[in-house]
């Protein structure tokens, strides 16, 4: 008997490609792939839209599974998700602070967390529908770049406990 196994989705493929050249450092790769993909000239049958939106969720599975949830004892217990993004330099960034795309990117990883996927959804719509081409593969590339970054890092031995 075979064991029960899921079809990963033409958008998990691509999006799996695509990881693979930003974790092997190939930024031309990446480009041109996510370029042809933007003009729709990409191989296989996802969309732009699909393989954005599955990085998405991907980054707030990896999250959620190497984080986990933060832990409030003054809320009774488990609260949910805290994104605070950082410079190199350590200067902490409000969401509503970066430039388009990446804002819009961020608050969807954010209301993904949120278990919101349908919000998500209509938050990635400026990007996938509104924006140039070049900032769509600007968004795309980072996103994968942020992907690539946070599957780096190691594992929180436990739930994350606010600090009294």
């Amino acid at each position: 008997m075979e064991p029960n196994r899921r079809r990963a989705g033409p958008e998990a493929i691509l999006g799996g490609r695509l990881l693979a050249f930003a974790g092997d450092g190939d930024i031309v790769g990446l480009s041109q792939y996510v370029t042809a993909l933007v003009y729709g000239a990409a191989p296989g049958d996802a969309s732009y839209d699909d393989v954005l939106e599955w990085v998405v969720t991907t980054i707030a599975d990896v999250i959620t599974d190497k984080i986990g949830p933060i832990v409030d004892s003054e809320v009774d217990g488990v609260t949910g998700f805290a994104v605070t993004l950082r410079t190199p330099d350590g200067i902490q960034l409000a969401i509503d602070d970066l430039p388009a795309p990446e804002r819009h990117v961020w608050k969807a990883i954010a209301e993904v967390l949120d278990g919101d996927l349908p919000r998500a959804h209509g938050t990635l719509a400026p990007v996938e529908h509104g924006s140039e081409p070049g900032e769509q593969a600007h968004a795309l590339i980072e996103a994968v770049s942020w992907l690539d970054r946070l599957l780096d890092l190691p594992a929180l031995n436990g739930p994350y406990t606010v600090p009294e």
